[in-house]
């Protein structure tokens, strides 16, 4: 039986914050990432280095020239992928237009260099429209630095195990359908606990508790939980600093180019993560409600206790 809240499907490939000015002064990290069958813009070398190819030379010469076409931005760094790029940009001045019209000319010049070098027909564009991201925090700028300097590491770690960053769009678990991401072998683990934390329960509880699942992640057991509450994120915590593997229960669906970020991706590496979402067209960031939270605390405790049948359904 289908949940009341289940949301229908939402796609964010062009995620806009509709709540921003995009004409004013800003620091972006922009994406954009190729449209199905284009040829690469850069090779990953075994030594996790980028070499850029021909179109993606012509697009870095592009991506640098925008400072010459629009003199009110900067670029402060870059990354060139196989199939997408990133970069953050700076606008300095107030646009007379936003910022998806201003740099419009950035993608399309980006196109003609593909149908020239390819000679395809002319409908044929490039990337998709770009997705960005708004710098909110004093220290954000750094971290999109880092994040666009990783991107061939991380590269790099998926290729080599493919099968602890895998998406899966339909895995059915016992009845129920959800959509995966991770190492789906964490439910074949025989010592699976769900942690959920009550209001009610006592100083003594609370300390059996916690002890029984910090026991069970140092032995190699797994915890299920979506980790709302602050004192369940530091069960969760404690857990990982432990070595601690986690099924994660989360209310928003992954959507065709998600990616685990900053602690996730390592534990991902590791195989000490699976992220699965029970309402998997749900693509919408929302908070959690207490319906949701009520829910997934249940499906939590029914997942530690399962013993049925997984299989992915086409």
């Amino acid at each position: 039986m289908e949940s009341s809240f289940r949301k229908p499907l939402m796609h964010r490939t062009t995620r806009r914050a509709n709540f921003h000015d995009y004409t004013k002064p800003w620091i972006y990290m922009l994406t954009y990432t190729e449209r199905p069958n284009r040829p690469p813009l850069s090779i990953l070398n075994p030594d996790a280095s980028i070499t850029h190819t021909e179109l993606g030379n012509l697009i870095e010469k592009e991506l640098r020239d925008i400072p010459l076409h629009h003199p009110e931005m900067a670029i402060y760094d870059y990354i060139i992928m196989p199939d997408h790029i990133h970069f953050i940009l700076h606008v300095k001045e107030k646009l007379e237009k936003p910022l998806g019209r201003e740099i419009c000319g950035f993608s399309g010049a980006c196109t003609n260099h593909y149908r020239s070098l390819f000679n395809v027909e002319a409908k044929d564009s490039l990337f998709f429209p770009f997705h960005d991201r708004l710098l909110t925090g004093k220290n954000q700028l750094a971290t999109m630095k880092s994040y666009i300097a990783s991107n061939p590491r991380r590269l790099h770690i998926k290729r080599l195990r493919p099968d602890l960053f895998r998406r899966y769009n339909h895995l059915k678990i016992g009845d129920k359908e959800f959509a995966a991401y991770g190492n789906i072998f964490l439910l074949r683990n025989f010592d699976r606990q769900s942690v959920v934390i009550h209001r009610a329960d006592s100083e003594k509880i609370r300390i059996e508790n916690e002890r029984r699942w910090l026991d069970c992640v140092s032995n190699g057991g797994v915890l299920i939980s979506p980790f709302i509450s602050r004192d369940e994120k530091a069960i969760r915590d404690k857990a990982i600093e432990l070595g601690g593997s986690l099924i994660i229960l989360r209310n928003e669906g992954f959507e065709e180019r998600f990616k685990p970020q900053g602690r996730e991706f390592e534990l991902c590496t590791e195989g000490r993560l699976l992220l699965l979402a029970p309402w998997p067209d749900n693509l919408h960031r929302a908070s959690v409600t207490r319906a949701q939270a009520l829910e997934m605390n249940a499906l939590a405790a029914s997942l530690s206790a399962f013993s049925g049948n997984i299989s992915l359904v086409n």
